[in-house]
């Protein structure tokens, strides 16, 4: 009898091993990035139809291998919230986007700061700064209050704010040109770095990077070659499954130093709407489309890193 328990009870936790060792990863959410609210009644326009897509995400057609689709989490603002980082421009956002669903946009807003969002201490990053202490969801925030992360379905996701830096490098290109405090980091990479030691729940972890610069050819003249070799030392041993930025106004996806980067364009142009992305994150794939004129098209369909 007790050779029986005994193998009963080997099957049992041959099973709960297999169980625990299946990881789970699944989660749907959007990016947008620069959105340059400048005061005018025609950009909130334009601003409030890529809301209204946004809404009825759920709803219009997306072609992918997926085996279905979940409702968005929340969407993401990779910077250039702003035109000029104004208070008008500022409560323009605000007053549309919200920061839960309970304004016009019905989702969650998880946003962050680029160059055109104003100087240190301007109302935009103290407006991200109270914002952030109002998330839900296990939000970590930086010391500053600035840059947070949290997980949803597996996913471990960090905002990082113009770029992932600390103080200002005086050899960043077109930064020369303008002294104004605007193009300070504030310390991100060192949140970075501290969050990705202590807070994965398991080293392997899936992680999702946003923040507003990237490496097209605009955005590497805004942060130094030292600064990016500093970023890259910091995550390459590191999961990091999908980089998400904004600045250039295209949509993109291409790699960078093995790593799957997506530009996400701008839901505004001086035409009208202009485009915004939705991500579908499976146990293996990440699976990226791009929403333009109401209608989504294929982007990308990429493998999740594993077993590092």
């Amino acid at each position: 009898m007790r050779r029986k328990w005994n193998i009963w009870f080997g099957v049992a936790l041959f099973l709960a091993i297999c169980i625990s060792c299946h990881r789970s990863v699944e989660c749907d959410f959007l990016v947008a990035s620069d959105l340059h609210y400048n005061g005018t009644e025609q950009r909130a326009m334009v601003l409030d139809s890529a809301i209204r897509l946004m809404n009825r995400v759920c709803s219009l057609s997306f072609s992918s291998k997926t085996d279905r689709s979940l409702e968005p989490f929340g969407v993401f603002i990779t910077g250039d919230i702003t035109e000029s980082g104004t208070e008008k421009q500022w409560n323009q956002f605000v007053s549309t986007f919200g920061l839960t669903g309970e304004k016009n946009l019905k989702i969650p807003v998880y946003e962050t700061f680029g160059n055109h969002d104003g100087n240190v201490g301007g109302i935009v990053r103290e407006g991200i700064r109270d914002r952030n202490k109002k998330r839900t969801g296990g939000c970590r925030l930086s010391d500053n209050g600035l840059h947070y992360s949290f997980n949803r379905g597996g996913v471990h996701f960090v905002v990082l704010g113009i770029y992932p830096g600390n103080e200002w490098d005086p050899d960043c290109e077109w930064c020369r040109y303008f002294h104004e405090s605007f193009r300070e980091a504030q310390m991100s990479l060192d949140f970075l770095s501290h969050d990705l030691k202590h807070h994965l729940k398991r080293p392997d972890q899936p992680v999702v990077l946003l923040f507003h610069y990237g490496w097209d050819d605009f955005s590497r003249l805004w942060w130094s070659e030292k600064e990016r070799d500093t970023f890259y030392e910091a995550v390459k041993d590191k999961n990091i499954i999908g980089i998400f930025h904004g600045h250039d106004h295209v949509v993109d996806h291409y790699m960078w130093r093995g790593m799957n980067v997506w530009s996400a364009g701008s839901p505004q142009s001086e035409r009208g709407p202009g485009s915004f992305l939705r991500v579908k994150i499976r146990d293996d794939s990440i699976f990226v489309s791009v929403c333009a004129k109401g209608h989504w098209e294929p982007l990308s369909a990429v493998p999740v890193k594993k077993n590092l």
